[in-house]
């Protein structure tokens, strides 16, 4: 008999291919039953399906200028909604993700869950200032699995050991020995989608893909360093969750070295994409101990996909990949770019990458939630 198995995630799936490329794992496993709890995203992309899983569920997700109260009822929706299909399942495990799941799984584990495993992970880092000073509802969570939510647990799970670490010090009460390190690879899959493309060794072609702001990355410093190499390097962004200033800023910017692209790219199309480009660049200020303690999915997906990579050095959770050769991976001060030095490392070629597919953590991973 397959074993029963809740993936509960509030926030959209499209937006966290973790997310997903577990569930892509998980399908490919005949021993488990699995259903997903999520809500629909709001911002047009294409929503993920997989038919080899038992089901995915979703409720509207609230809008940010929704009245208070609508956004309320939908967040009620969500928790009642979980609440009552998860006691129609009744599963051998659930895991969730981060703290805006908490609500329905709480009460489950609380009524009914003694013959259930617990699993947790959290693709953020968040400090207990930010639950302190953010939504009233996710500091209830928080407070939630504190007090009964870790100690039930089979594991929890963040991305690198920096967070881990910074989880340990937040959550005393938590065991070391809980806790577990799941990278954001991108699937294996990529490595067969990867195309090779004879790049043009006179031109640089740099490129960024994610979220965007003036606030909290260097786009605006990196575009201005882009202008004055006069066309020695090209960027290319591929961007839809941004700030209106940024968007304004990009648009206003009217350059033939920088080209804007605000529909973004879907997920799968990145390996075809990314090839086509010598460098990847990540632009996070690092601000917070998240972003300063983070080694994020673009990092591998340039790589998988045969790139340098220039990140910010403020971003110490990159540091330590630093030492690979192929590709490259570069630390940069935005604010003072040494342009000489940077530009005479690009080895310009996609052709030896090393390897770090999400596989190689969810597989065995896995083995444990449906064991």
């Amino acid at each position: 008999m397959k074993k029963k198995l809740a993936v509960v995630h509030y926030l959209p799936l499209e937006f966290y291919p973790p997310v997903t490329n577990l569930l892509n794992c998980i399908s490919e496993s005949n021993t488990v039953k699995t259903q997903v709890f999520s809500t629909h995203n709001n911002k047009d992309r294409k929503a993920y399906t997989n038919n080899s899983l038992d089901a995915i569920f979703r409720v509207s997700a609230p809008k940010e200028k929704e009245h208070i109260i609508i956004r309320l009822f939908k967040y009620i929706l969500f928790n009642l909604y979980v609440f009552f299909k998860l006691c129609v399942l009744r599963p051998d495990a659930i895991l969730y993700y981060e703290s805006y799941s908490v609500g329905p799984v709480y009460w489950y584990f609380k009524l009914f869950g003694n013959n259930t495993k617990l699993y947790i992970h959290y693709h953020e880092y968040a400090s207990s200032n930010w639950y302190k000073n953010g939504m009233k509802l996710v500091k209830l969570y928080h407070k939630q699995e504190q007090s009964f939510l870790y100690q039930k647990a089979v594991n929890i799970s963040q991305t690198n050991k920096d967070r881990i670490a910074l989880f340990l010090k937040d959550n005393p009460m938590v065991s070391k020995d809980k806790m577990l390190e799941l990278p954001n690879y991108p699937a294996k899959s990529w490595n067969e989608k990867v195309d090779k493309v004879a790049l043009n060794t006179e031109v640089i072609k740099t490129v960024y893909v994610g979220s965007l702001s003036l606030k909290d990355t260097y786009i605006q410093e990196y575009c201005e360093w882009v202008e004055k190499q006069n066309g020695k390097v090209i960027f290319d962004i591929y961007a839809y969750n941004l700030h209106q200033d940024t968007i304004d800023y990009l648009i206003k910017l009217n350059s033939k070295w920088i080209n804007f692209n605000q529909k973004g790219v879907e997920y799968n199309e990145m390996p075809k994409l990314l090839p086509k480009y010598n460098v990847g660049v990540i632009l996070y200020k690092a601000s917070t101990d998240n972003y300063k303690f983070n080694a994020p999915n673009k990092l591998f997906e340039y790589m998988a996909c045969g790139l340098e990579v220039w990140y910010s050095d403020k971003m110490l959770g990159i540091r330590d990949y630093n030492k690979q050769t192929s590709p490259r991976i570069l630390s940069v001060n935005f604010t003072d770019i040494n342009t000489t030095a940077l530009l005479n490392s690009t080895k310009l070629t996609t052709e030896d990458h090393q390897q770090f597919f999400a596989e190689f953590v969810y597989i065995p991973y896995i083995n444990t939630l449906i064991l």
